[in-house]
């Protein structure tokens, strides 16, 4: 059974372990007390030290918990490249933290002369993508934010032209595609091919959510 949120109202004191008998009145503190006890200065000391999933075998591996983190990063940090939100507006927008961008997308962030973070203009961290196929929807490994923001607004487009049959959006993609593990994934604007793909089920717009940054 999960552990109810530590607060002043609802203090926690283990039963067992390093701190049995201690008292904690709020997540940060007992948080803390457990990085310190593995060495390091703080909850926040912690997450910053460890190594972002940087393969999708990697991210594969993550728990639940944490590839919604890592998404949640993901998030944050498109709002950063594509609105200029601050480092904090993004994390808050996106319903996570600035140390858990910085532990999840710290690589796609540099340093500000006012000690603040921007978001640089392109990466390479790993997103798994949805991406449309012939045979239907498949999941891509997509290894830099470019092929990253071209999979997302074909994506868009086929939403676009799914839920409304005008294709004025699609056409700029004909004849083009995007390059994923040395392979070449050709853009589908056949619009026939389109809607047979979607009355066959194989489309919903549900599985068109792509994530970029």
């Amino acid at each position: 059974m999960a552990r109810p949120p530590i607060t002043r109202a609802n203090p926690y004191t283990p039963k067992r372990g390093r701190f049995v008998g201690l008292t904690f009145t709020s997540e940060r503190q007992y948080r803390n007390a457990l990085a310190r006890a593995k060495g390091y200065d703080s909850w926040s000391a912690q997450q910053r030290s460890r190594r972002p999933a940087g393969s999708p075998a990697a991210i594969r591996q993550l728990r639940p918990a944490e590839r919604r983190a890592r998404d949640r990063a993901l998030d944050a940090l498109q709002m950063m490249r594509r609105e200029g939100l601050s480092l904090t507006r993004a994390a808050k927008r996106a319903g996570t933290t600035p140390n858990a961008v910085r532990r999840h997308a710290g690589r796609a962030l540099e340093q500000t002369g006012s000690g603040g973070y921007r978001a640089k203009s392109y990466d390479r961290m790993v997103r798994e993508m949805r991406f449309l196929t012939r045979e239907g929807v498949i999941v891509l490994p997509v290894r830099d934010s470019r092929s990253a923001s071209k999979i997302a607004h074909y994506m868009g487009a086929v939403d676009h032209y799914l839920r409304t049959g005008d294709d004025a959006r699609l056409r700029r993609f004909r004849g083009k595609g995007v390059w994923v593990d040395k392979r070449f994934r050709p853009f589908i604007t056949d619009l026939d091919l389109l809607d047979r793909l979607a009355n066959a089920g194989e489309v919903s717009f549900e599985e068109l959510y792509a994530r970029a940054a």
